[in-house]
């Protein structure tokens, strides 16, 4: 697990090249418009599909309970309120949080338990 400084610059370069955010993230359709526009843009998909791509459904979101006991040795900070739930991104070494999003984001792929399918037809 990487240190609280390491997480610090980690989390920069991630607002920095990344686009992470939005800074003050919610759930509601009218909250940052703007952050989603810009985002839906860089991916060239809709608005509304962007909002549909958060940390929680990115193949880098680790929030299993090991990870998160590790995290624990991380002091929360001013970037965590309002975030959700901590996670950590496997692809830029940082904690991250359920409800934000960066251009790292990757599906997720969904596997029901006991059948080894991801729920797609063959």
């Amino acid at each position: 697990m990487i240190t609280a400084a390491t997480n610090k610059a980690n989390t920069q370069n991630a607002m920095d090249n990344w686009m992470l955010g939005p800074m003050v993230p919610g759930v509601k359709p009218s909250l940052n418009k703007d952050y989603w526009q810009e985002l839906a843009a860089a991916w060239l998909i809709s608005e509304a599909e962007a909002r549909r791509r958060l940390c929680s459904n990115c193949e880098y979101y680790d929030n299993t309970p090991e990870t998160k006991a590790e995290m624990e040795a991380i002091p929360l900070n001013s970037f965590d309120v309002g975030a959700g739930s901590r996670g950590f991104c496997t692809k830029l070494d940082f904690i991250c949080h359920d409800i934000r999003v960066c251009l790292a984001w990757d599906r997720k792929d969904f596997m029901e338990e006991g059948n080894g399918s991801d729920g797609a037809d063959d």
